[in-house]
This record gives structure tokens, C-alpha cells and sequence, in this order.
């Protein structure tokens, strides 16, 4: 048997930006931002602490790029570079940081 958590996301013209994550339990649920992964029980506190709505597109970019630094910095399962796809009403812009330009690096 296969069981996965899922985070969708996406943006239209009626309700712009929308986060759902899917847990496991097979429920959809509406976020301001989700996590997902075995480094994500890492990053919950900072996540509370540092999201704030209505954030602009840079913010968003540089909250992400921090949050998965930490992530990374503390499970030795995560990976050793960013790949972020930033998705608004322009359509995706894929962008990468590289292992030796992350805000935080390994303990």
C-alpha cells in the first residue's frame, strides 16, 4: 500500500494564490501555507513565527528559502539545494539556490 501527504497549489482569477495539504487521513484542507516531508516537523515554530499574510512575492521567496534551509540543516533525509516554482497570474518561474548560497546552513 501506498500513502502519501500532498501539498496542492496553484493560483486563478477568482480566488488568486490557494495552499490545500492532503493529508493522509484523505482530507482537503485549506492553508495560508503548508508543509510537507520528513524535515517539516523541524520547521512548524519557525513557520508560526515568521509567516505573515499578505506577504509580497519577495517575501514569500525569502520565507520559503529560509524555511527549507532550517528544514534541511536538520534532517539528514533532506536534499542539498532549493528548487522553488513560483506560481502567480503570469503563469511559473522556477527558481534554484545552490547548496553553498542557503540562508542557513548544516549544524
Amino acid at each position: 500500500m501506498l500513502t502519501a501527504g500532498i501539498i496542492v497549489a496553484g493560483w486563478d482569477a477568482v480566488k488568486g494564490g490557494q495552499v490545500f495539504a492532503l493529508p493522509i487521513g484523505g482530507a482537503m484542507l485549506p492553508r495560508p501555507y503548508a508543509t510537507g516531508g520528513s524535515g517539516s516537523t523541524y520547521i512548524y515554530g519557525f513557520c508560526d513565527a515568521y509567516y505573515k499574510a499578505g506577504m509580497g512575492k519577495d517575501a514569500c521567496i525569502e520565507f520559503v528559502t529560509k524555511a527549507l534551509s532550517h528544514a534541511m540543516a536538520r534532517d539528514g533525509s533532506s536534499g542539498g539545494v532549493i528548487r522553488l516554482a513560483v506560481i502567480d497570474e503570469g503563469g511559473v518561474e522556477r527558481k534554484f539556490v545552490a547548496g553553498n548560497q542557503l540562508p542557513f546552513g548544516p549544524l
